[in-house]
């Protein structure tokens, strides 16, 4: 007796005929409760095959899309979901090349987004649920739509934890989330949340602030700082989904979004705790305003702007100028700079923006820079502040940065 696989194609809005499902129609409801703002539905039998697949398998679930040309095996329900929906926000991407995909949490406080971009083991999705808990509406807990005039486009994805939950988690949250657990295996859980707890697909809202997170277990209540702007531009330089734009096209994208936008770096112990403090701390200071406090607390250092760390020889006496094929971007008191068209963006400290502005005005050498900025650094040897012009000077020459003035 021979069986006939059953091939359905569907279309997502904004995307048109992007997916297969063969004799794959018990996966469709699970797809549907994780992505409950973003419909897929039947259409037309596609000539080509659409660029996602998804095969019934004995074991699971057979997948193959662009991101995985040599396919995939996927155990569960829910882990098919996972990786169909990372695939369909690709697409999604792919077909809107004008926006920009934002790898990043978004909720929404009072007509305005605050996104908060991916950082290592920091509980961006924790977080993002528990904002939902907290009661606000969520855009999204992994990736976001940019366009061009700052506004926040929603996919209609549902909030995906990670299971089981840490037992530390507050007992509310915990209560939150197994009232509203949908599809889930015994790794990851989406979230079954409202129209008024998700934001639906193609919902707009304009960006009203940066939060960086950082868990911190030893705190015991949530902390709240202001950044520079340039802390937020450098978190979403390095979390986005444009592979193939240089740095400079997103820098030129990036930077007038985020000109007015405050930037503050949340710490915190426990996800639910910090939603519900952050809630009160936005009702009572005008958070979106940024009535918080500016504080000198920093993210990058200047070791960290530089990936190389060529030393120039202390006995140099050349005279030095910035490069005529380099690139600036000042953000408020920041500078980020690029030695090339289409290079790569490094971002300046306070001394190497000091040298880069003496390089402005005239070319110099060593000692030149060192006796102006012996004015500047009261108390520091001269000795120290040459070790440091004679290591920023090498970092900038190897990047191409300043170059000798020739003879």
């Amino acid at each position: 007796m021979s069986t006939t696989s059953i091939a359905v194609d569907y279309a997502l809005e904004n995307v048109g005929p992007c997916i297969r499902l063969i004799d794959a129609e018990r996966l469709l409801p699970v797809i549907h409760q994780a992505m409950p703002g973003w419909r897929l539905t039947p259409c037309e039998a596609q000539q080509h095959a659409p660029s996602i697949c998804v095969w019934r398998h004995p074991n699971g679930y057979w997948q193959e899309a662009p991101a995985l040309p040599g396919g995939m095996l996927l155990d569960t329900p829910a882990g098919t979901a996972c990786s169909v929906i990372a695939d369909l926000a690709g697409a999604y991407l792919r077909h809107h090349p004008e926006y920009i995909g934002l790898h990043c949490g978004a909720v929404e406080v009072n007509q305005q987004l605050v996104i908060f971009p991916d950082s290592h083991r920091a509980g961006k999705s924790t977080l993002t649920a528990a904002f939902a808990a907290a009661g606000y509406r969520v855009f999204g807990d992994d990736v976001l739509a940019l366009t061009s005039c700052g506004e926040g486009i929603a996919l209609g994805v549902a909030p995906r934890l990670r299971l089981p939950l840490p037992e530390t988690l507050a007992p509310e949250f915990h209560q939150f989330v197994a009232n509203h657990l949908g599809p889930h295996d015994d790794r990851y859980g989406y979230l079954a949340l409202n129209e008024q707890q998700l934001a639906s697909h193609g919902m707009r809202c304009p960006l009203g602030a940066v939060l960086l997170i950082e868990r911190d277990e030893s705190l015991s209540e949530p902390q709240l700082v202001r950044l520079q702007p340039g802390d937020g531009l450098w978190q979403l330089l390095q979390q986005n989904f444009a592979e193939h734009e240089s740095d400079q096209t997103l820098i030129e994208r990036f930077l007038p979004l985020l000109k007015d936008l405050p930037c503050f770096l949340m710490r915190y112990r426990d996800a639910y705790e910090a939603a519900t403090w952050l809630a009160t701390e936005i009702d009572s200071d005008g958070f979106l305003d940024g009535a918080v406090a500016t504080s000198p607390c920093r993210r990058q250092t200047e070791s960290e702007a530089f990936k190389q760390r060529q030393v120039l020889a202390a006995n140099d006496t050349r005279r030095w100028q910035i490069s005529p094929v380099a690139h600036e971007f000042p953000l408020g008191e920041e500078l980020f700079v690029i030695a090339k068209e289409g290079g790569e963006i490094h971002r300046l400290n306070v001394t190497s923006r000091a040298v880069w502005a003496l390089l402005q005005h005239e070319a110099l050498c060593q000692d030149e820079i060192i006796d102006t900025l012996m004015a500047f650094f009261v108390g520091a040897s001269r000795q120290s502040i040459k070790r440091d012009i004679c290591q920023l000077l090498g970092q900038l020459v190897s990047l191409g940065l300043v170059q000798p003035v020739a003879d």
